[in-house]
């Protein structure tokens, strides 16, 4: 019986010892090849994900909201992904704004690179508000009776620069339009210039 029981006793021994090596062997090899394999883990790709190219501005937006409510979360999802584009779009712009006006006295320069800057976002605003979707797509319902839509948008770089251009023309004065040497073709190929290289990583 002592025999037995002692022989049991060796067996389990070995089996928690064998179970706690290879646990740590396993323990070891993952650490390893995280070490030597994605730095990031696992990742994933937003659903309705679109990219910049030198013809389009694009952005993805999404909203969280109840499920009888769609019709708002879908809204709503637009609406931030037209945020994301105006947030681009402005910064894309802003920078040839400023050349343009820095030729002239402190507050005048300034009353001309506003008016520029509203004539550009008007024509964004514009374009913005004709946006529809290239893609929606909606996740699962939570528990809580909440899901997420996703919806992607384009805007065309050339169409944009030709609005804005066309927009800074007609709300500048002719004076004003002599102080900065405004001129209309000049204007719409440098803005399309700076639009094509933002998705480059030049602005």
């Amino acid at each position: 019986m002592k025999k037995t029981k002692s022989l049991i006793g060796i067996l389990i021994l070995l089996v928690t010892l064998a179970t706690s090596c290879s646990a740590k062997k396993a323990a070891t090899q993952s650490s390893n090849s995280n070490k030597s394999g994605n730095p990031f883990g696992e990742t994933y790709e937003a659903p309705c994900t679109v990219y910049d190219t030198n013809q389009e501005f694009t952005a993805t937006g999404m909203f969280r909201g109840s499920k009888n409510q769609m019709n708002v979360v879908q809204t709503r999802a637009l609406q931030n992904a037209q945020q994301l584009v105006r947030l681009k779009v402005k910064h894309a712009y802003k920078g040839l704004v400023s050349e343009y006006s820095s030729s002239i006295g402190n507050n005048k320069g300034n009353d001309v690179e506003d008016k520029m800057e509203m004539a550009c976002d008007k024509a964004l605003d514009g374009i913005l508000n004709d946006t529809k979707a290239e893609c929606t797509r909606w996740g699962a319902v939570d528990e809580d009776g909440h899901l997420y839509c996703y919806m992607a948008i384009r805007i065309s770089k050339r169409d944009l620069a030709e609005k804005a251009t066309k927009e800074v023309k007609n709300l500048l004065t002719e004076d004003e339009k002599d102080r900065i040497r405004f001129n209309e073709m000049n204007f719409r190929n440098e803005m399309n210039k700076r639009f094509e290289e933002f998705k480059e990583g030049k602005q």
